[in-house]
């Protein structure tokens, strides 16, 4: 592996291409930044428009109701990662066909043609790029996973894989900034909006003082401009990411966990795929892998929907900016502390993430329970919650806790694959993206009939069984790791022992 890297870097140096002159730890950075910065760029509006995607289908069904179903919000994002199901069966043979680069290119591409569909809201390019924007996300992860693996070593990988979380999870501080500017010039500024917070106002005190009657409600609603402006302003900065992975260099680095030259036929990839998927080491995390793709599901849409269906909540049209800020400030800030501690506590990357992750996600549940109305996950409704309604502080506090929760489960999730499977990581990549897109595919189908209890219980259940079963498998690993070193030692203890008798039989 080294081998192949050393060669790529000095082929390179003959260009007298400024690169060269860069340190390994540096050149590495550059890579692992660059990542990044095209992670944050393609995933603003994906996470973004993800978060408001439900209300937005909503607010433009309420007007023309025969453009879209009224919860094609949640059917959209299920066709997309039912998408998502079948490219993982095939990417890391895509992967073999192309490169990292390329692949992550081409998936940008993908993920910009969505956002385009709402200049003009048509329902079958909706589903279209939906579908599209599923491909996208499986050739993204499998082309990120190789790019990870072939720039970072096994002591960085911990550290790489956090800074560049850190930097793409910034999507939703950039989201939210978008987000409460546009609402501000659309929604949120001059007297007709004033009117229209005070009619909004008394509406919903009208719902108060009427317990009995739930006929009407007074949710929040998207205006055509808000959304041609929002959707515009994703697909523009994804654009950008396009760039971004264009540019990026493609020359592995030294001693690399696994080079990206590999020549394996189509046919060979899908035979690796398979045996991938029987594998024992895989099987025993799938928990792990469907842990976060339903409480993906849950923080990007569910969640965030039941701010905009809470007719109680009608007044605050910031509260979707609020959400992307606090869970953009959550995923940089874990990110930033799992790689500082990973440098400093051995393998902090793994048992000790996880369960942060969990207990987290626990009190993400928790708040969650007590705040939301049961069926505001499904409709508008103006159903009073179990103890109190939410207010800004406390929606930031959640999407803060929520970010921090996804962070953790993210990165462990890319490092078990990483090490998990050494000779391969990208079919462990894909096996696991697999599952996890199973995960949020099932729970967006079956969205519409869900209230929030099914959610806020049965994730805390499921991240109890992926404990264990991550647990499990990290004890394997590290029983194999230091097997390895063993054999290691031993054979540096035979060739000095080699060594010393070779010196006494030319003395003598």
């Amino acid at each position: 592996m080294a081998d192949s890297g050393s060669g790529s870097l000095t082929s390179s140096s003959a260009t007298g291409s400024w690169l060269t002159r860069m340190s390994p730890r540096a050149f590495e950075l550059l890579c692992i930044v660059m990542l990044g910065f095209g992670h944050l760029c393609i995933m603003t509006g994906c996470d973004s428009q993800a978060f408001i995607l439900e209300s937005v289908i909503h607010s433009i069904h309420e007007r023309e109701p025969g453009r879209i179903n009224s919860h094609a919000g949640y059917y959209g994002q299920a066709t997309c990662y039912l998408a998502f199901v079948i490219t993982c069966l095939v990417s890391p043979s895509f992967l073999y066909a192309t490169s990292a680069k390329t692949t992550l290119f081409i998936a940008s591409v993908c993920f910009t043609s969505f956002p385009l569909g709402f200049l003009y809201t048509n329902q079958y390019y909706y589903f279209f790029s939906a579908a599209l924007n599923g491909v996208g996300f499986a050739l993204y992860y499998t082309g990120n996973g190789g790019y990870l693996t072939s720039h970072s070593t096994r002591k960085t990988i911990e550290s790489n894989v956090s800074i560049s979380w850190a930097i793409g999870s910034s999507c939703m501080i950039v989201g939210a900034g978008i987000i409460a500017l546009i609402t501000y010039f659309t929604a949120g500024a001059g007297a007709s909006s004033d009117a229209a917070s005070l009619a909004m106002d008394i509406a919903n005190a009208t719902v108060n003082a009427t317990e009995n009657s739930t006929s009407q409600h007074f949710e929040r609603r998207f205006s055509n401009t808000e959304i041609y402006l929002l959707f515009s302003v994703f697909a523009a900065i994804s654009f950008i990411g396009n760039v971004t992975f264009l540019l990026m260099p493609s020359s592995d680095i030294d001693n690399c966990i696994e080079s990206s030259k590999k020549i394996v036929a189509f046919r060979d990839g899908i035979s690796l795929m398979y045996r991938a998927f029987r594998s024992p080491k895989m099987i025993i995390l799938i928990p792990t892998f469907v842990l976060t793709g339903v409480h993906t599901s849950f923080w990007v849409s569910i969640y965030p929907t039941t701010l905009t269906f809470n007719s109680h909540l009608a007044s605050m049209i910031y509260l979707p900016a609020i959400y992307s800020l606090g869970v953009g400030l959550g995923e940089t800030i874990m990110g930033l502390l799992i790689s500082f501690c990973s440098k400093r506590i051995k393998n902090f990357g793994m048992r000790p993430t996880m369960f942060i992750g969990c207990f987290l996600t626990c009190l993400y549940c928790a708040l969650i329970v007590v705040s939301t109305p049961p069926t505001a996950p499904q409709a508008p409704t103006s159903e009073k919650p179990l103890w109190f309604q939410p207010t800004r502080t406390l929606v930031f506090i959640i999407a803060l806790i929520g970010g921090m929760s996804d962070c953790c489960l993210c990165s462990v999730r890319s490092v078990i694959c990483a090490l998990a499977m050494p000779t391969r990581r990208d079919q462990a990549f894909s096996v696991s993206k697999f599952y996890q897109s199973i995960g949020t595919c099932v729970i967006f189908f079956i969205s519409p009939f869900l209230n929030i209890y099914y959610y806020t219980i049965g994730i805390p259940i499921l991240c109890v069984i992926a404990s264990f079963c991550f647990f499990f498998e990290t004890r394997r690993i590290k029983r194999m790791e230091k097997s390895l070193t063993n054999m290691e030692l031993d054979q540096q203890q035979q060739r000095k022992k080699s060594s010393k008798y070779e010196t006494l039989d030319e003395e003598f």
